[in-house]
């Protein structure tokens, strides 16, 4: 029986997230190109990935009144959409238009 090495399977980095409280959740796009998180600082935030295999914030804004729990992406065939839902017990869709989200 053979010895599956998982040590070079994974890859752990750090990226300076910028958000002011706990983050509550982090989400891929289908394809693992764009990242979302949302935090308990009532922002989400869309991230790309750069030229040198780093994450890069290209959009944040303030989605609710209360901490933001849970943010996804919905499947690329609606676009570059996200839902997210939160403390003050309100969910929204966010469709990017021209890079910003509205």
């Amino acid at each position: 029986m053979s010895e599956v090495n998982t040590s070079k399977m994974f890859e752990a980095l750090s990226i300076q997230a910028d958000h002011k409280d706990l983050i509550h959740d982090i989400c891929f796009d289908f394809y693992g190109e764009r990242m979302a998180t949302c935090s308990s600082d009532q922002y989400v935030k869309i991230w790309d990935i750069d030229d040198n295999d780093g994450w890069q914030v290209s959009s944040s804004w303030k989605a609710h009144h209360g901490s933001v729990w849970k943010v996804t992406w919905a499947h690329p065939e609606f676009g570059q959409v996200i839902a997210t839902c939160s403390f003050d017990r309100t969910a929204a869709i966010w469709e990017e238009i021209g890079g910003y989200y509205n």
